[in-house]
């Protein structure tokens, strides 16, 4: 009995070729199969999407936030949400905060008349948070020193420069400053540190009255200008906060009474 053998050819693959025959019908695979070239797109894909966990950690926290907020209700829910706001809020800054105030004057005059006087007064909030009061005080008059020799003290009237500092309510009634300097020569820069880091709350009076020359002449070593500069600076704990704040901005601790 002959027995006649057909060629057998894999439906998909091409694996064998015309020439070679098969006795049975058996299993072909070849060497580059559909299911490896699966295995390696597969690997070629999951290694696109390798992100680091921290691009993911905010998205993550603001999901759950978002589904705590629809799963609970009412107060419940906006207790939690603000919960899980103020935990992620940093912690605010205190810092010490100066305010000063002052002038800085030059004099201009015509002739050998003095310049008329200069007189200003600023008023100063103080409240229980100020800690610290400095003043700062410089004045200038060229040649003050050799024309008392000759005109004695006499020029004081002309060039001259006083500052003041009133408690509240103390200047209406008749009494004391509470620091005052003049200056009819040169006087050079001091610091006043004053107080003990406790002062009376209200507003504070801080006051200058000056006069002086300031003659420009044809030779130059032959001009000269009385000049005086006073500060006053107060010091007042203030809170940043940095969601809030920008630069050097931020919030008096007096503010939240």
């Amino acid at each position: 009995m002959i027995r006649r053998v057909h060629p057998l050819r894999h439906p998909r693959s091409g694996c064998l070729n015309d020439d070679e025959r098969v006795t049975e019908p058996t299993a072909l695979t070849c060497p580059m199969s559909t299911e490896r070239h699966q295995t390696t797109r597969g690997l070629k894909i999951s290694s696109r999407f390798r992100q680091p966990m921290t691009r993911t950690s905010t998205a993550i926290c603001i999901i759950a936030v978002l589904l705590t907020s629809t799963m609970t209700s009412g107060c419940l829910g906006l207790a939690v949400q603000r919960e899980i706001m103020e935990s992620w809020r940093d912690e605010p800054i205190v810092i010490e905060k100066e305010e000063t105030t002052g002038w800085d004057h030059t004099f201009e005059s015509t002739g050998f008349e003095a310049a008329d006087p200069y007189e200003q007064e600023e008023l100063i909030q103080f409240d229980e948070s100020v800690t610290k009061l400095v003043i700062n005080f410089r004045a200038q008059f060229p040649w003050s020193s050799q024309i008392e020799e000759f005109f004695g003290n006499e020029t004081n009237e002309l060039r001259y420069v006083e500052v003041r500092l009133w408690e509240p309510g103390v200047k209406e009634a008749g009494g004391d400053p509470f620091w005052e300097v003049r200056a009819t020569q040169d006087y050079p820069l001091e610091r006043f540190t004053l107080g003990n880091g406790t002062f009376i709350q209200g507003k504070w009076t801080f006051e200058v009255e000056a006069r002086g020359y300031g003659i420009t002449a044809p030779v130059e070593q032959l001009s000269f200008h009385d000049h005086f500069d006073v500060y006053l600076t107060i010091t007042r704990p203030c809170v940043r906060f940095s969601e809030v704040h920008e630069g050097g901005d931020c919030t008096y601790l007096s503010d939240f009474d």
